[in-house]
């Protein structure tokens, strides 16, 4: 298997300022990245944390709780990356990330992980981890518009591009797909393995929601599809996401304009459901009750719109637990939905 490294202008300038990439004492090309991350995966998969070169002052979290290397989903492994893994490589910062799937105590999962490597060292590393993923066994197969690089002349910015990610966020948020550049003729989002977005002209080798769920979101869910990212946004399906914070884009790649970021959508628990096209939907019971979704996400921008969502998230984690990295910006959405 080949691993893939994978706003209106006046909006994107009023956009919060992103610090440039720090300079690291030695330099880690995009192979040397590429390969910390294979590393990480052998040394998992086979429950041997010494094999890591790493930082005396490293920082592991899984789930956003901060834990020694070698406990957590090292304990019960078996697998990491054998059916799916897109790498993205930010040269520049030093830091790698990757999806993956796994296999723990016989059960999959998927999951995301950030590496960030200081003079050949891993000096970080965050994953979030989805125990029991519906959609790990079925993966939608690697896109290799993942690995295209922009054109310099329609390239935007590291500031650029973290404002771009920030955005989807805040249109998630907000149940207004206006606030996010979405290209409305070829974006497609995927959550945890599975299409939840697409538009008219797509047609992903992955099923989307099941349009004969027992569940009457997921039913409606399937019922927009074909939409497009901007437009089933507005639908207010996803108005049980209130507000997000601690949003954070440590992964950077200017040639190839991806984006790796991690935040939280929060959950406040009092939004019963959706009136769509006349029909009143509940909502899942898991949106019932504070609680919020820790992600790690992935954005293609093609001329400075987004053409692909993918990620992995913890679905009903405890709420404002945060991510547990310091850092990043909180975007609440103000009075009832």
């Amino acid at each position: 298997m080949q691993y893939r490294s994978i706003l209106p202008l006046a909006m994107l300038a009023m956009a919060a300022p992103v610090q440039a990439a720090p300079q690291q004492a030695q330099t880690c090309d995009r192979t040397c990245l590429s390969g910390f991350i294979t590393r990480y995966v052998d040394a998992l998969a086979h429950h041997r944390p010494g094999d890591l070169p790493v930082s005396a002052n490293l920082r592991f979290t899984e789930n956003g709780a901060a834990l020694p290397l070698g406990e957590g989903l090292w304990t019960g492994v078996s697998a990491v990356g054998a059916r799916y893994r897109y790498d993205y490589l930010d040269t520049q910062a030093g830091q790698a990330a990757a999806h993956l799937d796994f296999v723990e105590n016989g059960k999959a999962g998927l999951m995301s992980l950030r590496l960030k490597i200081v003079n050949g060292r891993i000096a970080e590393v965050e994953t979030v981890v989805n125990r029991g993923a519906a959609n790990a066994e079925r993966m939608v197969p690697t896109e290799a518009l993942w690995d295209a690089p922009e054109p310099a002349a329609t390239r935007l910015t590291r500031a650029q591009l973290a404002a771009v990610a920030e955005s989807y966020v805040s249109a998630v948020a907000a149940s207004d797909g206006s606030k996010a550049p979405f290209d409305p003729d070829t974006c497609v989002r995927l959550e945890n393995g599975g299409v939840m977005a697409q538009t008219a002209n797509d047609h992903p080798p992955q099923p989307g929601p099941n349009a004969e769920s027992p569940v009457p979101w997921i039913r409606l869910v399937a019922s927009t599809l074909g939409m497009g990212c901007a437009r089933q946004l507005d639908t207010g399906i996803y108005k049980f996401i209130t507000s997000y914070n601690n949003a954070r884009f440590p992964v950077i790649d200017v040639e190839r304009q991806i984006v790796f970021g991690q935040w939280n959508f929060r959950r406040r628990g009092d939004v019963k459901g959706v009136t769509y096209n006349g029909v009143f939907t509940p909502f899942m019971e898991s949106t019932q009750f504070p609680n919020e979704n820790l992600l790690g996400q992935a954005f293609k921008i093609r001329r400075g719109k987004i053409i692909r969502v993918q990620g992995v998230f913890l679905n009903a984690n405890v709420y404002k637990a945060g991510t547990g990295w310091a850092g990043g910006h909180d975007g609440p959405v103000a009075g009832p939905r």
